[in-house]
């Protein structure tokens, strides 16, 4: 039996805590005894029961005052989640080494903890990193430039990632490790990398030699009632946004049968948005009958669902709100399943809905998507990833 942490710093709500939950009980039922260390405990009873032994992560508690907008490289995002502030970031990995000398895991699971990672270096715990791939960065030399569209000065650039160089050192040296040569050796120098996503999905699509693990999608929700409507079936899933009530008008006045989850809106909105061809939805769909049913996906490019719909054979019309969503979105346009619209031109939405549904081009190309995969065993892959720990719990 071998001492199993999972580390949430940034994450840990109960979306992320359910996509990660097959593989701390596996690892549970397996024998093993599970730690996992989350920013948000709230959920953590009603998720684990008593099969995981769920520990406070430690965590910031105070914004960063000059945290770069918009953030152009991952060594930005690294800075504004504490590495621009080497006393702050040095007591914060204090407080994880504490909790490895506590917990005493032969091998730790690294779900977007940079704090943590760090931290770890020197203890013989194996480390594992895992992700959908942008919080799994490759290791270059500076970091790539993220938003490339944009004018930015790459000299500018490297200082920036020197800063949080120079603080990730510090912070080693106070800890009695050897510094690094470039910030994104913390990301390499690890026994293992689960990327639970495919190739073609990729955030960083330069990555070069990489295993792909593949990605699960949670079941479960209300089967989808389509209203009347002519013409297709279109599902949305979407996060409230100012431009809501124009884009549930617009999608109204096409006439298609179409339903529309909002994360998060409140149940009169219910009322208030449905017509007799669209159908606002405030409880979570069952995204494998969704994509049975429907012809096209209306999304903000998260990875869960557009996962669900390629899988699906359905294409989708991306509205990203992140960075992180925004490059998901182009990887979909680049193999041709969708299109990318912003939420900042509603207007542009339905244009570029109804380009899709005049054409059978990326609803081919999804189906391609879909043919490639057919013989992907969510439960297949999740046996293989436990393997692994077992393996390197081992050595």
């Amino acid at each position: 039996m071998a001492n199993i942490l999972l580390a949430w710093e940034l994450g840990g709500g109960l979306g992320h805590i359910m996509q990660l939950l097959p593989l701390a009980e596996g690892l549970a039922k397996r024998g093993h005894r599970v730690f996992a260390a989350l920013k948000d405990l709230s959920h953590a009873k009603a998720v684990f029961g008593n099969t995981v032994s769920c520990l406070q992560a430690p965590m910031r508690t105070r914004s960063v005052p000059d945290r770069f907008r918009p953030p152009v490289t991952f060594g930005h995002i690294l800075h504004g989640v504490g590495f621009g502030d080497a006393r702050e970031m040095t007591a914060l990995g204090e407080a994880w080494r504490n909790l490895y000398e506590f917990t005493r895991p032969e091998v730790i699971i690294f779900d977007h903890s940079p704090t943590a990672l760090l931290a770890a270096r020197g203890f013989s715990a194996k480390r594992i990193t895992i992700g959908s791939g942008f919080c799994c960065p490759p290791d270059t030399h500076p970091l790539a430039n993220l938003r490339p569209w944009l004018a930015s000065d790459s000299e500018r650039l490297r200082q920036d990632e020197d800063r949080i160089l120079a603080n990730s050192n510090e912070a080693l040296g106070d800890w009695g490790q050897e510094p690094l040569d470039h910030i994104g050796q913390i990301y390499s120098e690890v026994d293992e990398c689960f990327l639970v996503t495919f190739k073609e999905l990729d955030h960083f699509p330069g990555r070069g030699e990489a295993r792909y693990w593949g990605a699960w999608t949670q079941g479960g929700g209300k089967s989808p009632e389509w209203p009347k409507g002519g013409g297709r079936k279109i599902f949305g899933y979407l996060k409230p946004n100012p431009a809501m009530p124009q884009i549930l008008k617009s999608l109204s006045d096409l006439g298609h049968s179409t339903i529309i989850f909002v994360d998060g809106v409140p149940a009169k909105a219910q009322q208030q948005y449905s017509t007799a061809t669209l159908r606002l939805e405030c409880q979570p769909l069952d995204l494998k009958q969704v994509g049975r049913q429907c012809d096209v996906a209306i999304l903000n490019a998260g990875h869960g669902g557009t996962v669900s719909m390629l899988m699906a054979g359905k294409p989708v019309l991306q509205l990203p709100i992140y960075l992180e969503q925004g490059l998901l979105a182009r990887a979909v346009c680049q193999m041709g399943a969708g299109q990318e619209a912003s939420l900042k031109r509603p207007e542009t939405i339905t244009q570029k809905l109804q380009i899709m549904l005049r054409t059978d081009q990326y609803q081919e190309a999804a189906e391609a998507f879909s043919t490639r995969y057919a013989d992907f065993q969510a439960q297949g892959q999740i046996d293989a990833m436990l393997g692994r720990v077992e393996e390197l719990a081992r050595r």
